[in-house]
């Protein structure tokens, strides 16, 4: 131990220090650490690269149509959604099954009605003069014998065939009693109260009131009677609105009719 030049002077709890690297005077860090780099000098408006302006306008309208796509898309998305859900609370909405009742019952709710035969259609005749002012005298037919008189008012006529007769008058029972005058051969009539009616005024007086069959002469009568039209067509000749002015009955039975007529035409 004595001989060995290096143990006077080892010391086991001293720790020297290492020397500075020759040359720097720095530690060891510095020398680890990066280096530091200068700021990029921003490039003047006149210096810029047209071709990178280029590629990046281009990029930016890229991403503007990718944004609207996915915007339109979205709704899109969002209105089907929608639908479906509407679908699903409403499903007779557009359920076929459910709109077939429906279809089928559209035609009866607006069917039109079955037009009237021509042949039912009211229609409104029109009245011409046939005669004016003729005067019949009626008597009753002597007592005890099977006499009638009969009158064609198409004519007029006492006494006519009876066969184209209108109307025949005689007393109720027998020779004595109230005289009448009876319809025959499809005539109709209606007792009426003044003297100037007009033909159009006798239909609706004939339709609405009637005369009773037969009609009793018990005083000055206005009858209004409109001939047979089966007799108008068996006979060819025009069916007629007649007016009658009978007067009242004599003792004797003697009466006068003032007739004036009217042909129809419906």
């Amino acid at each position: 131990m004595a001989n060995n030049p290096m143990a006077a002077h080892h010391n086991p709890g001293l720790v020297r220090p290492h020397p500075p690297l020759p040359g720097t005077g720095s530690p060891l860090m510095d020398l680890l650490a990066e280096p530091h780099e200068e700021p990029p000098v921003p490039s003047e408006p006149g210096n810029r690269d047209p071709i990178a302006m280029a590629l990046a306008g281009v990029a930016a309208l890229f991403a503007t149509v990718a944004l609207g796509v996915a915007v339109l898309t979205w709704l899109s998305v969002a209105d089907l959604q929608t639908i479906v859900a509407a679908s699903d609370t409403n499903p007779t909405v557009d359920s076929p099954a459910s709109a077939a009742p429906e279809e089928a019952a559209t035609p009866q709710a607006v069917a039109p009605q079955a037009e009237e035969p021509l042949d039912r259609v009211a229609t409104v005749p029109t009245f011409s003069q046939a005669y004016g002012s003729q005067t019949l005298r009626l008597a009753l037919p002597p007592c005890q014998t099977t006499l009638t008189r009969y009158v064609d008012l198409d004519e007029p006529r006492v006494d006519a065939d009876p066969s184209r007769a209108d109307l025949y008058y005689k007393a109720r029972t027998g020779c004595w009693g109230t005289p009448q005058l009876y319809l025959i051969n499809g005539i109709t009539a209606s007792v009426v109260n003044r003297p100037n009616v007009r033909p159009a005024q006798c239909a609706t007086s004939i339709k609405n009131a009637p005369a009773d069959n037969p009609i009793s002469l018990d005083g000055t009568k206005v009858i209004c009677v409109m001939t047979s039209a089966d007799k108008s067509i068996g006979e060819d000749i025009p069916q007629k609105m007649v007016v009658l002015v009978v007067s009242a009955p004599t003792a004797t039975g003697q009466t006068t009719i003032r007739a004036s007529a009217w042909n129809m035409t419906t």
